[in-house]
Parts: structure tokens; C-alpha cells; sequence
């Protein structure tokens, strides 16, 4: 904030007087004329030179009032332990400057930021570590290299914070079989041929015919216009029907792990990459659920060279859990549709046919579901 004072004028000469300061050169601006008596503001460092000019015309001042930053420290003058405490202040911000104590990750969605972290660590950056003490180019190189979905990655410094830039592939392709390597397309799974587009190879294996498991359905194996056998990196796309049967239970009795609402805690302080107990005894870790929390203490939106770490145990009861049987199917139905979720997400659904079946521990449920997808994977030539 600069600072400035607000001066007052009175006299014969007064208009003169403040002409003579512009003329001068003499910054002054807000000026007002309030009953004969002007008003002006100045830089504090003028008031000395003003008041020479003011005593050749004549005219009287004097300062009305301080503002800005230079007369609010000057309050402070006398106070040396305010002083010595704000340029100690001062000395940690600049210290704690000089490491790493932070670390963002930008871009991800599939691959989690405790994956990266992991790697830097294993590189060497990790909180507490000096700035001139880590290598980018290593840590960039190893993130791209173990973990597989990455396009780029890019880290950069902003004071004691790290962030990590990453970009993820729109797609993780599958590695493939080199296509300068000869190739039949065979069954990943049986069921009925409904339809083929076969971009290079031989069909081996007509529509609406049935395939097993780990048939070869394009050969590799073809002949060139003059008659020769050669060998062809054979691709296609197969659409099979396929048929699964599978069986789901839920029992009328089972045992399940209930909150007793008891909660031990174990607290730990993080400095320099290592963990220092707040405790003498440890609590029970036996039959309980476990979770932490890592909290990072700033001043002033600066974090703080430390990490606290607590560790909660919350205590269960093994309870027995009695359910009829409209709450079991209703288990069932959630079981099914989870499944129906995970396995089929790439495929079309032709039909489903579910039965339930009450048994005397519990309900069954006997699924039957025919789908379409693409059956066809590469197997190299040779290779059973």
C-alpha cells in the first residue's frame, strides 16, 4: 500500500503556494479548498521541501493525517520482539523454500495419483527432499515406462510444490501379435457363427456353423496367384452366439461383520519421508475395519514441513443375519445385474431367462443368457 499524508494549508498566498508546488514538480493530488483552507496529499518524503516553500509564501501547514504501510511499521519500532519474530518468520518461509513438501497430480482419471507418487518416491522425490536434489528427467521417464496408459507426463516446480501434468491415452490398446507375424484367428470361447468380415486369410469355418474354444476359424495358411502356400497375418472380425449358464445363492443364515461403534486411533507425525508414533501403546488392530487420514498443516496457506497421520480402528462384531425369502431375492437380483455388468458390457444381449429356485437353506437362481460378441483372437502359426 503506498504511503501518503494529508496536509493542510492556510494564508494569504495559499492558491500561489500549491501552483508553485505543481510547478516544482511536487506530486499533490486530492486537492480540496474548504473554507479558505486547502487540503492536499503528498508523498511523506516532500513535507521537508514543501514546508521551505511554504515559509517563502507565507503560509502555514501541517499534516492532518498518516495512511499506508511505512507509518504502520514505524508503530512497530520500538517493539524488537515483533521485529526478531517476523524476520524469523521470515528465515523458515526461506528455508522450508529450499524442499519439496507438496506433490499434485493433474490429468488422471484411470491410473490413481498414489500410483505416481509411488514411482517418484521410488525415484527419490518425495516430501522433505531438497529442490536440487531430485532428477525430473528420471522420474518423467520411469512414470511413462511402469505404468502403461500414458501418453505424457510433465513436472514442474512452483516453489515447494510439485505438480505432476499427466495426459492418459483415449484408448489402452492391447498389445497385438506383430503384423509381419503370420497369424491364424481362432475362438476365444464357443458358440454359433452369425457373422464374419475377414480382412486377410482364408475362412475356414462357414456362417451358422458352431465353433469350440481355440478353433481356427481364419487359417493363415493361403495360396498366391501362382499356386505357392504361404504364410499371412490373417485378421478378422467373428460374431458368434454364445450361450452361459450360471447359478447364484443366497442363503436364509449367514454371518456378517456389524460397527459395535468402538473406535482406537494411533497418531503418527511424517518428517522427512518418515513416521514418528504420537503414542506409547498401540490399540487392538484385531477384528476391525481400517482406514486413515493424512492431513497437511499450513500457516498462512504455507504447508508446514510435517504430515500427521492417524490410523482409525473401528471394532466389529461377528453377527448372525437371518433374511426371508423376498429379501433374498431381491440379493439375488443385485448378484445377477453385477454380473450382468462386468461380463456382457461388450456384447449384445439376445435373451436371458432366469429361474429361482427355493431351497431349504436358501433361494438359487439359475441363469441363462445368449449373447453376441466378437469371438475372434490371433494365435500364432505353429504356436498350440
Amino acid at each position: 500500500m503506498k504511503s501518503y499524508i494529508v496536509v493542510s494549508s492556510f494564508g494569504s498566498y495559499n492558491e500561489e503556494f500549491v501552483n508553485e508546488l505543481l510547478k516544482i514538480n511536487i506530486k499533490v493530488w486530492n486537492i480540496k479548498n474548504k473554507g479558505g483552507i486547502i487540503y492536499f496529499n503528498i508523498s511523506p518524503y516532500f513535507y521537508k521541501k514543501i514546508a521551505r516553500t511554504a515559509f517563502d509564501f507565507g503560509v502555514r501547514t501541517r499534516v492532518e493525517s498518516r495512511h499506508g504501510a511505512y507509518f504502520k511499521l514505524r508503530g512497530y519500532k520500538k517493539r524488537h520482539g515483533v521485529f526478531l519474530g517476523a524476520v524469523s518468520f521470515m528465515g523458515i518461509i526461506v528455508l522450508l523454500s529450499n524442499f519439496i513438501w507438496d506433490v499434485k497430480v493433474k490429468g488422471n482419471e484411470n491410473i490413481s495419483a498414489a500410483q505416481i507418487i509411488e514411482i517418484m518416491e521410488n525415484c527419490g522425490i518425495k516430501n522433505g527432499v531438497n529442490i536440487k536434489g531430485y532428477d525430473k528427467e528420471r522420474a518423467e521417464i520411469a512414470i511413462i515406462i511402469e505404468l502403461d496408459g500414458l501418453s505424457t507426463v510433465n513436472i514442474e516446480r512452483r516453489g515447494s510444490r510439485l505438480h505432476v501434468n499427466v495426459s492418459e491415452r483415449l484408448e489402452v490398446i492391447s498389445p497385438e501379435i506383430p503384423i509381419t507375424t503370420p497369424c491364424n484367428v481362432v475362438a476365444d470361447r464357443s458358440g454359433r457363427i452369425v457373422e464374419t468380415e475377414v480382412y486377410r486369410g482364408r475362412l475356414v469355418i462357414e456362417k451358422d456353423s458352431g465353433v469350440n474354444r481355440g478353433d481356427i476359424i481364419v487359417s493363415g495358411v493361403v495360396e498366391d496367384g501362382a499356386g505357392n502356400i504361404i504364410l499371412s497375418h490373417a485378421r478378422a472380425v467373428i460374431i458368434a452366439e454364445c450361450e452361459d449358464n450360471t447359478e447364484f445363492f443366497v442363503p436364509f443364515v449367514s454371518t456378517e461383520r456389524k460397527n459395535n461403534g468402538k473406535i482406537e486411533e494411533n497418531n503418527f507425525i511424517i518428517f522427512l519421508g518418515r513416521s514418528f508414533p504420537l503414542f506409547m501403546f498401540g490399540g487392538d488392530s484385531q477384528d476391525t475395519f481400517y482406514t486413515e487420514e493424512t492431513r497437511a498443516p499450513r500457516i498462512l496457506g504455507f504447508p508446514l514441513p510435517y504430515r500427521l497421520k492417524t490410523e482409525i480402528y473401528s471394532h466389529y462384531d461377528i453377527v448372525e443375519v437371518k433374511i426371508g425369502q423376498a429379501e433374498a431375492r431381491e440379493r439375488l437380483k443385485k448378484q445377477i445385474e453385477t454380473y450382468m455388468e462386468n461380463f456382457y458390457e461388450d456384447g449384445e444381449i439376445v435373451s436371458f431367462d432366469e429361474k429361482y429356485i427355493t431351497k431349504e437353506d436358501g433361494i438359487a437362481a439359475e441363469v441363462k443368457i445368449i449373447y453376441r460378441k466378437n469371438i475372434a483372437t490371433q494365435r500364432i502359426i505353429g504356436v498350440p
